[in-house]
Order: C-alpha cells, then structure tokens, then sequence
C-alpha cells in the first residue's frame, strides 16, 4: 500500500520539489501583491465595495434575497482554475502560464480576504473563511496537485523541444489518479458553494 502511494505522487525527472517550489513562489508573489493593494484601495473605490458587501449582508439578514448562485456559474467557478492548469500540462508554454496562473489566483484570494479584513476588522476575517475558506480548503490543495504535475511535465516538454527529442506524454497511470482525485476535491467544492456557503454567511451575517 505504502508504495503504491508513493508511485502514486511521483512526477517525471525527478521535478517534484523544483515545481513545488515553482508554483508556491508564484502564488505568494501573487497573494502578497493582493494584499499591498487592498491596503492602499481606497476613496470610491473602498466605499463602493463596501456598500455592495454591507448591502449583501443586510439582505442576508432580512432573508429578503435568495442568496444561492447559479450552479453554471458555481461549476465554471470551481471548475475554471484547475482546468487551465491541468491543460498547460500539455504544453512547454505551460513553464510560463502556469506561474502566471498561480499568481493571478494567489492574487484574488489574497485581495479578497484583506478587503474583508480591511473593512470589518477581525470580524472581516470570519465572514472571509465562510465566503472563500471553506471551499478553499478543497479547491486549493486540488490546484497544487495539478499545477505542479502540470509544471513538472510542461518543464520536460520544454526540454524535449528545445533538444529536438521526440517522445510520449511524461505521466503514466498516476498522473490520472491524482487528476481522478483532484476531480472530486474540486466537485466537493462546488457542492460546498452552492449548497452550503450561502446558508452559512446568512448564519454570521449577524455579527456584521
């Protein structure tokens, strides 16, 4: 069982650790740059948003609104980061577009939870874990997996092209199974948005 898991983490060339190291630095460059900028948002900007978030919560208070997205927009939500890295694994042009693609994410995220933060305070940081946390707890981890086999096998065929060498895809049979696997951690995160994050910021929308 012990080495059936471990062939089951094992990327081609030896890039785990580099590719790790790879996608993590873009994702904080990336969430560090968030951060700076929802620190320094402000004028209309900071009112705006803030309106828009108290108006949302007020809703939630009086039950006037249904608060649940649709679910076309809940599964290209889910489904739209982990796509594009699983796709670029299939290409050298993902040495570039998938760093790029982690620090776009690491970006939102970090914008988001700060804004929250920003403008209610340690309060801003519950409300912040119910509206992204919970569904980030299975859809990060899942876009790891994935952007760093996907790195891992865009460096080797980036190689490939750059010495003229020919030949098959860098995955076998566990690239599938941690794509098998990813794909349910990102299904349990669309269940989670659209059945239960809504019920669970109508539930602490009181304490804003």
């Amino acid at each position: 069982m012990r080495k059936r898991i471990v062939r089951i983490w094992d990327v081609p060339a030896g890039g785990l650790l580099p590719a790790l190291i790879t996608v993590a630095s873009a994702f904080c460059i990336g969430g560090l740059a968030g951060m700076l900028l929802a620190a320094q948002v402000g004028g209309g900007g900071h009112d705006s948003l803030a309106a828009y978030i108290e108006g949302y919560l007020a809703a939630a208070k009086s039950g006037s609104v249904v608060l649940s997205p649709g679910l076309l927009s809940v599964l290209w939500e889910s489904v739209r980061w982990p796509l594009f890295a699983f796709l670029m694994g299939f290409t050298a042009l993902g040495v570039l577009g998938i760093p790029t693609l982690f620090a776009v994410r690491g970006f939102l995220l970090s914008f988001a939870v700060s804004s929250f933060v920003r403008m209610f305070g340690g309060t801003g940081g519950i409300l912040a874990f119910f509206a992204v946390g919970i569904t980030g707890l299975a859809a990060v981890p899942a876009l790891f997996v994935l952007g760093v086999q996907s790195f891992a096998g865009a460096r080797e065929l980036a190689g490939r092209a750059l010495s003229g060498k020919k030949g098959v895809f860098p995955f076998g049979r566990a690239y599938w199974v941690r794509c098998a696997l990813c794909a349910g951690a990102v299904a349990l995160s669309a269940v989670l948005e659209y059945w239960a994050v809504p019920a669970l910021l109508c539930s602490v929308a009181g304490l804003f």
